[in-house]
Order: structure tokens, then sequence, then C-alpha cells
């Protein structure tokens, strides 16, 4: 028996630096690493490049799905429902 149901997969696209587009699914995307301002008050330089980790609640139970370097992305979204603008027919 799971102990939380996080609902569906929500759907992201990723856009990397390079122009390459993917969608994976996932339930949150996490950033870490890279932060020079905390570092910065104990006296030393980040050690760790920013990252970012998008993991899912999948049926045989929670996965990393992606994981990469955020200087090699442009955009992370959550697409995972149609998106309507202003004036736009529903």
């Amino acid at each position: 028996m799971r102990k939380y149901d996080y609902g569906p997969l929500r759907t992201y696209e990723v856009i990397w630096r390079s122009g390459h587009v993917e969608t994976v699914q996932g339930h949150q995307v996490t950033f870490s690493g890279g932060d020079d301002a905390v570092a910065a008050m104990f006296g030393q330089p980040s050690r760790q490049p920013a990252r970012f980790k998008i993991h899912g609640d999948f049926p045989d139970g929670w996965r990393l799905v992606l994981f990469g370097l955020q200087d090699d992305v442009l955009t992370i979204r959550d697409v995972t429902a149609a998106e309507h603008l202003n004036g736009e027919a529903s």
C-alpha cells in the first residue's frame, strides 16, 4: 500500500541550449548546487555546479527521470495542460 498519492504525472518540456527539445513525465523538479551566496557566507567558493532533477512516483516507486546541469538548459516548463491565451476559445 502506498502512503501518499501524488496524483497524475506532470509532463515537462525541457529545451536544451543545443536546441534539442524533449518531454518527460514526473512529479517534481528540484534544483541544487551552484549557490554562491550561501557558500560565500562560509567563506568558500561554490563547489558544485547548479543542477536540476526531475523525479516521479511510478508504480515501482520513486524514480529519477532526468538529471542535468542548469547551464545546459534554457527552460523547463510544465506542459501538462493545454495552454490558453487571452481571447482564445477554450
